[in-house]
């Protein structure tokens, strides 16, 4: 049996990023003076702790281990500043300790997500049947007192305190505190009791009950070596919760009987960010304000010979408080730093508390320096309480390949990664802008989207770039992910496009990463998945998604960037795919459902605005001769030939006479009411603009809705509500004040169209048009009162 030997052995449970409890761990640690130090934690990274020592080491960090074959499957182990592992770590480097890691290894739980991985697998294969006859037996009671401890010790211990929550009591009681180590042996009575009411745990999930004992023998095992290994004190840092169970004597062969199954992994130190460490992140070991544990853990620094100064420790942070107020544009005074580091001590002492906490803080920054608006609170909130700190990582740390890369990068083009949102306007033209720019599209193409194009902001050409940065943890098993395709961000981002484009299920997801690599400057990955698009492209009858791949190549054929193109590649590339449009739109626009003729509206809507970009006068002839087959062809849904027939007259293929004369048609007694109202749906589009601009087309209609009999108007009014629904309030407004200044035109019904003729002035005042206002209210849809209408 593994002898615990109390006088050697000094069990430190902590929180696992407490600044209080880091400082009691040092404390320990100088009065244990131990030969060795073990910190729970992975074994599997103990050959990365020796960098920790490296002053180009500033947590938050974290340690990544990975499955070598797999690296999705992938554990991550923060360290802050004032987490209590991480000061233990430090403390045994400087003293010239041994020091390693003496938790469960990584391993063991890469191996059994896998494990789970395979089994879901395999149940998804497997008959219904299976899968019921395998499902355990469910528990049949349930204690609800031992279920209540369970989900939170913590939180019954600190009733019994007289507290209304733990954080609160763990915070007054540790935290905040300046102690030595006794309080590590109150802490373990205290959870030791706990253990013994709930242990064993007979309705907590198997798996979980499982790893746990499993975590908890492995450590126990470890502890009995390093006792065994030499007579000197060994010190444990380790979660408060495990503590009475490794003092627990339990026979080696059973714990060893407990650890079984391994698979090869890797480790490295990542960066880590403030964020993440906050429990809202969804960290099962965050706490609720790392930004405000920093600042705690800073105090306790500057204070170390006696207890905290309140004072001093108050005002700077509403000194703090007040600077990123000011950052923000709002007025932030001295005098309101001082009545609210005031305001918070009172309220301390009102509360019998020795120090004011995150609470009083809070109260008086709301009541003093937000002056009540909590809705500015929420920034104090973001970036001082939880924080924003991104972690720097040594350069000799061992970093894998794509990771390495990205990092010479970041330093030559100074782009730092950061925790929280941040604007970059780059201009294409400078060497440094097009830089950045290409280095935030590879990144893109291997699925880490650091930045977010937010457009070109004043801009009206193509070389300027809004970008939105922000660094996610993750991004570090992206990159292991990545390697795939290549050791640097040029070359992974490269082959991920071509692969990509291999497996795209469409035609547009082929020609966004055919402008992905375009974007990102990779001219070879550029070639090879614009030819894969052109293949494509030639054997699919598909209108749809081929509609999508030509706005955007067209665009950059227009107004071209500040990149270097396969400019004849593309163009080329644009005209096979329209003409494949054109060859097929007729067919594409037959027998559809409404919402799919909707869908298809809107992008040959893009798609004609894009073809007018292209200087070549074959195709533009090509795509309105396709544009005219399909407002003609019976068999098209309306709403399709209505935006043709509109595309025609914009393109001025068809006269005024020959527009209004398709409305009527379109519009007539013979049309069902449906159809007619998508058509001119189709012709309007979604904008009033048009008709405020085009006096032209505005008489059209306008002089078309004058020529029509009164049963024909009553039918077609709910047509013409529809269509004009679109319009904004203002748009309505204006057009009613347009109509307003003119007389409507008769306009014949039969294939002699009649010539349009100047109108003359219509008085806002005359009976005519007082007449006409209720009429022209109703097809409107104009949602103001008659009187208010009425100029």
């Amino acid at each position: 049996m593994a002898s615990a030997q109390p006088d050697r052995l000094h069990l430190l449970g902590i929180r696992h990023h407490g600044p209080g409890s880091a400082r009691a761990v040092l404390t320990a640690l100088d009065a244990a003076d131990p030969a060795v130090v073990l910190i729970e934690g992975p074994p599997d990274a103990d050959e990365l702790i020796s960098f920790a020592a490296s002053p180009a080491m500033v947590p938050p960090i974290a340690l990544l281990v990975h499955a070598q074959d797999d690296a999705a499957n992938a554990s991550f182990f923060p360290f802050a500043m004032f987490s209590p592992e991480w000061q233990a770590i430090r403390w045994a480097l400087e003293k010239g300790r041994p020091v390693r890691f003496i938790d469960l290894p990584a391993s063991h739980r890469l191996a059994e997500r896998a494990k789970a991985a395979k089994q879901e697998d395999d149940a998804g294969e497997a008959s219904p049947e299976d899968a019921g006859a395998a499902a355990p037996d469910q528990p049949e009671t349930i204690d609800p007192q031992l279920a209540q401890i369970r989900r939170d010790p913590l939180a019954y211990l600190s009733t019994l305190a007289g507290y209304d929550d733990s954080e609160t009591w763990w915070n007054a009681l540790v935290e905040q505190g300046t102690h030595g180590p006794e309080i590590f042996a109150a802490l373990e009575a205290a959870i030791g009791a706990l253990r013994e009411k709930i242990d064993p745990l007979p309705y907590q999930p198997a798996d979980e009950a499982e790893r746990e004992l499993r975590r908890e023998a492995h450590m126990r095992l470890e502890i009995a070596a390093a006792l065994g290994a030499q007579d000197g004190p060994v010190a444990v840092v380790c979660g408060a919760w495990h503590v009475p169970a490794l003092r627990k004597k339990v026979a080696l062969k059973d714990d060893r009987a407990l650890l079984k199954g391994l698979t090869k992994v890797t480790a490295t130190w990542v960066p880590w960010t403030e964020t993440r460490l906050a429990a809202s992140s969804g960290y099962g070991a965050g706490v609720i304000s790392p930004g405000w544990y920093a600042h705690l853990w800073q105090g306790l620094q500057h204070d170390q010979a006696t207890a905290l100064d309140a004072t001093g420790f108050t005002t700077r942070w509403q000194a703090r408080v007040a600077e990123l107020l000011r950052r923000n544009g709002r007025p932030a005074s001295t005098a309101s730093v001082i009545e609210a580091s005031r305001l918070a001590i009172t309220l301390a002492a009102l509360r019998d508390v020795a120090l004011p906490g995150l609470a009083e803080m809070r109260e008086a920054s709301l009541a003093t320096l937000c002056e009540g608006e909590t809705a500015l609170f929420r920034l104090i909130e973001q970036q001082l309480i939880i924080g924003q700190r991104v972690g720097e990582i040594d350069d000799s740390v061992p970093q894998m390949p794509l990771a390495a890369d990205l990092a010479r990068w970041q330093r030559k083009l100074k782009l730092k990664p950061e925790a929280l949102d941040s604007d970059v306007a780059l201009d294409l033209r400078s060497e440094a802008g097009l830089a950045k720019s290409q280095l935030l599209h590879r990144l893109a193409l291997i699925q880490v989207p650091w930045g977010r194009l937010q457009g070109s902001g004043q801009s009206r050409g193509t070389f300027r770039e809004n970008w939105r940065l922000r660094w996610e943890p993750e991004f570090s098993v992206r990159l292991v992910e990545a390697l795939v395709h290549g050791t640097t961000v040029a070359q992974a981002a490269g082959n991920a496009a071509v692969s990509n484009a291999q497996t795209a299920t469409s035609l547009n997801m082929v020609a966004a990463i055919v402008r992905g690599c375009l974007e990102a400057g990779l001219s070879e990955a550029a070639e090879t998945t614009i030819a894969l698009l052109q293949q494509r492209s030639a054997a699919t009858s598909d209108v749809t998604n081929l509609t999508e791949a030509v706005p955007p190549l067209a665009e950059i054929l227009r107004y071209g960037t500040a990149r270097e193109l396969p400019t004849e590649a593309l163009r080329l590339l644009v005209i096979s795919l329209v003409e494949a449009i054109c060859a097929g739109l007729v067919y594409a626009c037959r027998n559809l459902q409404a919402d799919v003729a909707a869908d298809l509206r809107g992008r040959l809507a893009r798609l004609d605005a894009a073809i007018g970009l292209i200087e070549d006068a074959g195709l533009r002839e090509g795509w309105r001769r396709a544009l005219a087959s399909v407002a003609n062809d019976a068999a098209a849904h309306p709403l399709l030939k209505g935006l043709a027939s509109r595309a025609l007259y914009d393109h001025g293929v068809v006269s005024p006479e020959q527009t209004a004369l398709a409305l009527s048609r379109a519009l007539s007694h013979s049309v069902p009411t449906l159809q007619a109202g998508d058509w001119l749906d189709g012709f309007l589009g979604q904008s009033g603009q048009v008709l405020l601009h085009d006096h032209a087309l505005r008489r059209i209609i306008d002089g078309w809705l004058a020529a029509i009999d009164d049963e024909a108007f009553n039918n077609l009014l709910p047509v013409m509500r529809r269509a004009f629904s679109s319009f904004d309030r203002n748009e309505r407004r204006r057009l009613l004040d347009e109509l307003a200044k003119q007389r409507p035109l008769a306009v014949a019904t039969t294939t002699e169209v009649a010539p349009l003729q100047p109108l003359t002035p219509l008085p806002a005042g005359t009976a005519d048009f007082e007449a006409a206002l209720p009429l022209l209210l109703t097809i409107l849809g104009a949602d103001r009162p008659m009187k208010d209408a009425k100029r």
